[in-house]
């Protein structure tokens, strides 16, 4: 990639990193890591085999946590939105002009 497309690059991470979704994201990951009691449940929900009736229970106790189902719906959209970039600086490689 030339230095053109890295400058560019940056100015798009910058501005992710000031969009208020991500600020929201960051803040609601902070929440979630600090909680241990929904921690504990979703490590023990991964131990749990998923067509137990504990683990339906389990899963629906977690999603009734507000802030973990919006942490996670904003982190599926972060993931979708990275993946376009990728997609698109992967085609962008495969250019003449990005050698």
């Amino acid at each position: 990639m030339n230095i053109e497309t890295i400058k560019k690059l940056d100015e798009i991470i910058d501005s992710i990193k000031k969009d208020k979704d991500y600020i929201e994201f960051k803040r609601l990951e902070k929440l979630v890591l600090s909680n241990k009691e929904l921690l504990n449940k979703i490590n023990k929900l991964k131990s749990i085999d998923k067509y137990d009736n504990n683990y339906l229970e389990l899963k629906k106790e977690i999603l009734n946590n507000n802030e973990y189902k919006e942490y996670k719906r904003l982190e599926n959209e972060l993931y979708l939105f990275i993946k376009e970039i990728n997609n698109k600086l992967n085609s962008l490689k495969e250019m003449s002009c990005c050698r």
